[in-house]
């Protein structure tokens, strides 16, 4: 934002001329001055920072007010016409859309040989071709920070009409180029066409020329967040779209018109002489009385912030009067009670934000240095930071590194994916406004980001990499298990090289790491306080021959496995890698909180029984079944040894079964009882038998 000095002078009496303490109480005042230039009607120019969610800093107005509160300076009201037309415009004006909070249009006289106050040429400058209405409308943007637009009255045709567009348009814009306006963007319409893109930049077919010799102009407040995205989307940022996107003030539309017929020499809307611009009409349209927020202070949180436990109430309250705010009546002489000023609106909505204008009013440097002791207070960690604490633990145990991939990527990208899943491409959100339009789809699963780290690292000499991510993901279809409609959060793991870095020797087998990864994932299962099983699994982008699934109670959280050879061909990958991952919001329901049974004296009897398994079958799969059968008095089955003998097209697996009664010891016909049970039930109902 440019800040004239000379603008600032006349609103303030500044108690000083020299530029670097002016330049000093803008800093302060949270106005970051970027640079200092002089005019050649030496005028000096301040480059002023302006925040995201301040409007009102984008113009003098605002800068003159803040040092007002600054300095306890009082601050001037600019000239302004005593009085406009009571009756309408000559043409219809119409607001369609809520993102227009309040419209006026005003239709005036402009004479061809017309001249505006001096005051008016000093900052904005007579630039050659300039209309003057048009200098004069820069200026008053300059000065209050509402935007204005000048039409050729005799260029619009039928009426004037505030609306929304229902599907993508073409435009010629005031600097002559075209401009493509999205759907959904509020526009400015007559009967045929779209005069102007609010809040953003008018068309070149209804601009003012030397020859115009009506106009009406246009003075509003819109969305910010639509004109912040209809300027994107357009790939334009104007002065107008700069401070509408931050929030303008419906309090100054008219206000801004006032002062611009000033401006005009029109000072009392009566016509002096011939070279005098004179209001013909005004239409305002609005929706509705503006809303009437109000806050309590406690004076107690002003001083607790800034350490000042002596600040006097007085001050405080008269820094927020000369900051705009109004006061009401308070029962409680230990607050105020504070009316947020029409302009602030958009930023100002809780306590904190009027305590941050009183600090930034009275000076920081007023803080002490010795910060108030206070009691620190830990929130409770929510279930999903519980649970990735509890992820982590087994994971940096058994050496993965947590790391943080890209969130985007290109339809080539998933190209493979799309193969294997015709249709998964239409379930990805889109990035309208990308700056990289190819790169513009949020990533709906991370295989592909994890498993490109783990080829970068081996390729650049990495002998083993693993790896894990909890990421957010995102898609058009809703996600039942989420709290977030489109979105879902999961825990991804990639696994590539060797699995010891420390062993001599050849690189672990696929089946060697896929054993290894099952066994961090039963730690994990650990971790939470549950008993995960290893299922066959049918992913597809996964390699069909080894690949599994995490299944905890009926809950089946997530896939891991090899990445199919199609994906590893697309991509031109070099290794192997194994990959997977894993719901998180369905690992929170499922986990449980720490719980032990007590622990038995009494002795246990263990049986080894060795099983002939088929060589592509899970070993789990027996465990599962065993524990299926639901034995009273069965605590443990593991398989703790396992041959495979060549020429063989299966495995032999030998469980052990533990059993332990927790207040008698167990007899051993008991045990042989439930052992021919077990044997039974394998070879009837699994059809698997014993090793023979």
């Amino acid at each position: 934002m440019k800040l004239y000095l000379s603008m600032l002078k006349q609103m303030l009496d500044l108690p000083t001329a020299e530029i670097s303490e002016i330049r000093t109480h803008l800093d302060e005042a949270g106005l970051e001055v970027k640079a200092i230039e002089t005019t050649e009607a030496k005028d000096t120019v301040f480059t002023i920072e302006t925040l995201a969610n301040r409007g009102d800093h984008g113009c003098a107005l605002g800068a003159a007010r803040e040092l007002s509160a600054r300095l306890l300076i009082p601050l001037r009201t600019v000239s302004i016409a005593t009085d406009l037309p009571e009756k309408g415009v000559s043409i219809p004006v119409r607001n369609d859309t809520g993102l227009c909070t309040r419209y006026a249009l005003l239709e005036m006289s402009a004479p061809g040989e017309m001249t505006p106050r001096s005051e008016v040429l000093v900052p904005g400058g007579a630039q050659q071709g300039r209309h003057p209405l048009v200098a004069v409308s820069n200026y008053v943007l300059m000065e209050l920070g509402q935007p204005t637009h000048v039409f050729d009255r005799d260029k619009i045709q039928g009426e004037v009409v505030v609306t929304a567009t229902t599907q993508e348009e073409t435009i010629t814009a005031l600097d002559g180029n075209s401009y493509r306006v999205p759907t959904g963007s509020v526009v400015i319409r007559d009967r045929s066409r779209i005069v102007a893109v609010a809040g953003v930049i008018g068309c070149a077919n209804s601009m003012v020329t030397p020859e115009t010799r009506r106009v009406l102009i246009e003075s509003a407040t819109f969305d910010p967040v639509a004109i912040r995205k209809t300027a994107r989307a357009m790939g334009l940022s104007t002065d107008a779209s700069h401070l509408f996107e931050r929030g303008t003030d419906t309090e100054q539309v008219v206000f801004a018109l006032k002062r611009l017929v000033y401006l005009a020499r029109g000072a009392s809307g009566v016509v002096k002489d011939a070279s005098s611009a004179h209001p013909l009409g005004l239409t305002v349209v609005s929706p509705g009385q503006r809303e009437v927020r109000k806050i309590t202070l406690p004076y107690q949180r002003v001083r607790d912030e800034m350490n000042l436990p002596r600040l006097n109430e007085t001050e405080v309250t008269s820094r927020l009067k000369y900051l705009g705010y109004t006061l009401d009546p308070s029962t409680n002489p230990k607050q105020a009670v504070v009316v947020v000023p029409s302009w602030r609106l958009w930023d100002v909505s809780h306590e904190q934000d009027v305590v941050e204008d009183v600090v930034r009013s009275i000076g920081l440097h007023r803080v002490k240095i010795e910060l108030p002791q206070r009691e620190p207070v830990m929130p409770e960690r929510s279930l999903r930071e519980e649970v990735v604490g509890r992820i982590r633990t087994p994971l940096h145990g058994n050496g993965f590194h947590e790391v943080i991939t890209k969130g985007f990527y290109t339809p080539t990208d998933i190209a493979p994916l799309e193969e294997l899943s015709p249709g998964y491409l239409d379930k990805h959100v889109r990035i309208s406004n990308a700056i990289d339009r190819s790169n513009a789809l949020l990533k709906g699963t991370n295989i592909l980001h994890i498993t490109g780290l783990l080829e970068d690292n081996l390729r650049h000499g990495s002998p083993a990499v693993k790896c894990y991510e909890v990421a957010r993901l995102f898609s058009k279809e809703r996600h039942a298990n989420s709290p977030f409609e489109f979105e879902r959060d999961v825990l991804s793991i990639g696994v590539g090289g060797r699995w010891y870095t420390e062993e001599w020797g050849r690189e672990e087998s696929t089946e060697d790491k896929l054993l290894h990864l099952k066994g961090v994932l039963l730690a994990i299962g650990r971790g939470l306080f549950v008993v995960p099983q290893i299922v066959k699994s049918r992913h597809p982008w996964l390699h069909p021959g080894y690949q599994g699934e995490l299944k905890i109670g009926s809950t089946r959280v997530g896939a891991f496995g090899l990445i199919h050879p199609d994906i590893k061909a697309a991509h031109k990958y070099r290794f192997d890698h194994i990959v997977g991952e894993f719901d998180l919001h369905l690992l929170m329901k499922v986990m449980k909180e720490f719980s032990a049974r007590q622990v038995a004296d009494t002795p246990s009897i263990r049986r080894d029984i060795t099983l002939a398994i088929p060589t592509r079958e899970w070993s789990s799969v027996v465990v599962q079944g065993i524990e299926g059968m639901k034995l009273e008095f069965l605590s443990a089955v593991q398989p703790v040894d396992l041959f495979v003998k060549e020429g063989e097209d299966v495995r032999r697996v030998t469980y052990r079964l533990t059993f332990q009664h927790p207040e008698r010891a167990l007899a051993h016909d008991e045990v042989d009882g439930w052992m021919a049970q077990v044997i039974s039930h394998l070879e009837e109902q699994m059809k698997v038998s014993l090793a023979g």
